[in-house]
């Protein structure tokens, strides 16, 4: 395998698609070969102890491509085969039980000869579509089975507590219409990552799932978890299929190389912040390698989606309804402050597939965003979390209304102009048109107050920079924002998490 770069040049999206899905990175027939390779072996280890899992390994040896494909595709399956091989061969007391894997081996290799067998067993009878890679849907009301029972042992102790939701019919046309929606704007790209998802689980909107959108997890390969919120519009759900596949695609590579170093998770091991992201009481928004490299990977695939997105969205808007996805900019900016924080962070806790990954998919970067910003801006980012946080407190709605609240917004105000003034003075910027600015919105009530004066604050800033997002050379100016946002964050944390 080779992770050569590509010629900068101005190529087509119609070629970049193509090359997304035929270089090894995410050539699917590769992957799933090298996926196989490895699973067999570990069913063949355990083999050696059970003879259930000899029975299966029998079978797999008898079934066509296809059937193989989806067995091993199975979140059930693979997490048998992974639980039963950490307690056989490295002595670890994890995930499903051995007599829960035995079942598991013995009910797959009964199904093996049902032309229906699917992820979870047979019985799921909704799918994204009828293309064979496209996966199927959950269903809550299915009938319990050794595959229904061992799949939410697995969920709940991968931390989805929540009850899985099953989709009303319209619902699943939104999803539906986003699988094809994926196949008009890249249909080489998207269909390599969606044959890596074999099943999709929807959660209500409760608990956690009320703002988050979508989830996927190492543990549960084959699975990906979507908001109900995303099933209104074919754009979002075409984002976040787009978004969690390949999660699954790149689980799926991991499996078969060498993508990071051992010991990548220790304790000690270098993190890196994602500055769009607020702080959380667990500190969410510092990433290891592996979720920083799997976001870089999201992201130049998902700059790529939004730009075709943009450009064919007047002929598409009539069939799938507005447009609502990430924007492209953005997209973009991720991904090259993810690229740069891999190289300069954590270049050495990627193994050697995992550098050719960052290469590659730099070069990738390089034709999709030929004028990127220069090295070390971070500002951007930041601004975009500010922004966001002061939409979700004008739209918050009952807590807002509290006199706390609002004394503790009117509060940030007065810091964060303040803050917005020492900027300024630091870029030796007359910032009294930016006090007249903020004079008129005064009058408003704090809320729409302080939706306005972060907007302006921004804008403002953004407007001056006179190196695309990087405000000096000497990083006074960046620090003194990064601290505005960062401390401003923490003190909003306790309204936007309730």
């Amino acid at each position: 395998m080779s992770g050569g770069s590509v010629v900068r040049s101005e190529l087509p999206f119609e070629t970049i698609d193509a090359l997304l899905a035929q270089h090894p990175f995410g050539n699917t027939e590769y992957i799933t070969e090298q996926l196989h390779i490895c699973y067999r072996r570990r069913l063949g280890k355990v083999a050696a102890h059970l003879p259930a899992a000899a029975e299966l390994l029998d079978a797999l040896d008898r079934c066509d491509s296809y059937g193989v494909y989806r067995t091993f595709g199975d979140t059930v399956v693979r997490c048998a085969i992974q639980h039963a091989h950490a307690r056989l061969e490295m002595g670890v007391e994890y995930g499903l039980p051995l007599a829960r894997c035995e079942e598991v081996f013995r009910e797959t290799t009964r199904l093996m000869g049902d032309k229906t067998f699917g992820p979870i067993g047979s019985g799921l009878v909704d799918r994204l579509g009828p293309e064979p890679h496209l996966g199927w849907v959950w269903r809550a009301e299915q009938a319990e089975t050794v595959f229904t029972r061992a799949f939410g042992h697995i969920v709940r102790e991968n931390n989805y507590e929540e009850e899985l939701y099953t989709p009303e019919p319209d619902e699943l046309a939104v999803l539906a219409q986003g699988a094809r929606l994926l196949n008009e704007l890249l249909p080489l790209s998207s269909a390599s990552p969606l044959s890596h998802t074999h099943l999709i689980a929807i959660f209500p909107r409760v608990g956690l799932w009320a703002t988050r959108m979508s989830s996927s997890e190492f543990r549960v390969s084959g699975t990906i978890f979507l908001s109900r919120r995303l099933l209104a519009n074919p754009w979002t759900a075409a984002e976040h299929l787009l978004h969690e596949s390949l999660h699954q695609l790149l689980y799926d590579f991991r499996r078969g190389h060498t993508l990071l170093n051992p010991g990548f998770d220790r304790s000690d091991a270098p993190l890196i912040h994602s500055p769009w992201n607020r702080p959380d009481p667990a500190n969410g928004n510092y990433w290891d390698v592996h979720r920083a490299l799997a976001a870089f990977h999201v992201y130049v695939h998902l700059a790529l989606l939004a730009q075709v997105a943009e450009q064919r969205a007047p002929e598409l808007e009539e069939s799938y309804g507005p447009l609502r996805m990430i924007g492209s900019r953005t997209a973009l900016a991720r991904a090259q402050y993810l690229g740069e924080q891999l190289r300069t962070q954590c270049w050495g806790e990627l193994g050697a597939a995992g550098q050719q990954f960052v290469e590659w998919f730099g070069s990738i970067l390089e034709i999709l965003d030929p004028a990127p910003p220069v090295p070390g801006s971070r500002v951007h980012l930041l601004f975009d979390r500010y922004w966001r946080e002061a939409r979700e407190v004008g739209n918050l709605t009952g807590t807002t209304e509290r006199a706390e609240v609002r004394d503790l917004l009117a509060g940030l105000i007065r810091e964060e102009v303040s803050s917005a003034r020492g900027v300024l003075a630091s870029m030796n910027q007359d910032y009294r048109q930016f006090d007249r600015s903020v004079a008129a919105y005064s009058s408003d009530d704090p809320v729409t107050q302080f939706v306005s004066t972060r907007l302006l604050i921004a804008e403002t800033i953004l407007s001056l920079s006179p190196r695309k997002y990087k405000l000096s050379e000497s990083n006074l100016a960046d620090d003194a924002v990064t601290h505005m946002v960062e401390a401003s964050s923490e003190v909003l944390m306790p309204i936007l998490l309730t």
